[in-house]
């Protein structure tokens, strides 16, 4: 399949910047619930901690006429983590080799679980037909999902949100930005998501969620490391490889004490001993930084708050004052 994983792709989302100009963009995002969506196992809210920990939580969306295919009830979406799962162990524990860190041994990502050790997986349908979706250029009507997500009580400043959407989506997985990412079930209406590429696009967009990659990495393009490379962070990929950082010089492993190693967030296990939280590295400003002990110099050589999602003004947490988030996008 030559689709020469286009994908790297979409760290397009222009999500913060373009949203307005969206044809089918509108900010109701009230959400649909219909009474056959009421189902035995079924979660509409995110279900309590077991921990205070950072997590990666997931949403399983539909849209307003999709049809329910039970993917978060059934087994199927617990699939498609478990395989990334594997997959990322798997590329970490190459690059953390390469890197002398964790003794070699890989990290996995830390999801949101249930007290019976199951994922905790929240269900959304999407206030927007399949007929207003194809109405946007990119079929995302300005991220619909991050924004209904966030504005719907998903905003705990220690998750990163995960947006599982099991429909035919019109382009690639994607980040909107800190913390929010996307991946479908099928895209651009004729590529189903399969085992080999699933761990390759979580980890891809993850790391865009976590505000990668800086501009103060080396290699820095478009928002990712390379223009067509093996480097699983370029911005086209060249369909051969997928590589964490090959060399360890760009965003993985590296030595530049400047700029965010991602190895260091706190959204992976085993953490570093040097973590960083990327909620305030992409949010807030230094001075209002408890977590992360790290200097990180030119970090918002993008503007303040062009890669924190919560910075639009067209999503709403209750905490925004209190934290001081930047604002204006």
């Amino acid at each position: 399949m030559k689709k020469t994983i286009l994908l790297s792709i979409i760290y397009l989302l222009n999500l913060i910047s373009n949203a307005y100009a969206d044809k089918c963009y509108d900010s109701d995002t009230t959400l649909v619930i219909l009474d056959g969506d009421k189902k035995p196992g079924r979660y509409f809210e995110d279900q309590p901690d077991v921990n205070d920990d950072f997590q990666v939580h997931i949403v399983y969306t539909l849209l307003k006429d999709s049809k329910d295919k039970e993917g978060d009830i059934n087994g199927e979406l617990e699939k498609w983590v478990e395989t990334a799962n594997k997959w990322i162990l798997k590329t970490t524990a190459k690059a953390n080799k390469k890197s002398n860190f964790n003794n070699g041994e890989g990290q996995k990502l830390k999801w949101d679980r249930r007290k019976d050790g199951k994922l905790d997986i929240t269900f959304l349908r999407i206030n927007r037909t399949k007929k207003d979706m194809k109405k946007s250029k990119w079929g995302t009507c300005g991220n619909v999902f991050g924004r209904s997500i966030i504005n719907n009580g998903m905003n705990n400043p220690k998750k990163i949100y995960f947006n599982f959407g099991d429909f035919t989506h019109k382009d690639w997985p994607f980040s909107g930005g800190f913390p929010i990412f996307s991946v479908f079930s099928k895209h651009q209406k004729k590529w189903p998501l399969n085992n080999k590429e699933v761990g390759y696009f979580i980890l891809h967009e993850i790391l865009h969620a976590m505000g990668g990659i800086y501009k103060c990495s080396p290699n820095f393009t478009e928002g990712h490391n390379t223009k067509k490379t093996k480097d699983m962070m370029s911005r086209s990929g060249d369909g051969t490889n997928h590589t964490l950082d090959p060399k360890n010089d760009d965003y993985w492993g590296h030595n530049n004490k400047t700029c965010p190693n991602m190895q260091d967030s706190v959204y992976f296990t085993p953490t570093s001993d040097t973590p960083f939280d990327p909620f305030e590295v992409t949010c807030i400003p230094k001075e209002k930084w408890k977590f992360t002990k790290h200097n990180y110099e030119n970090i918002y050589d993008r503007g303040e708050g062009g890669d924190c999602f919560y910075a639009r003004d067209d999503v709403e947490a209750p905490w925004e004052k209190e934290f001081g988030i930047f604002q204006g996008n």
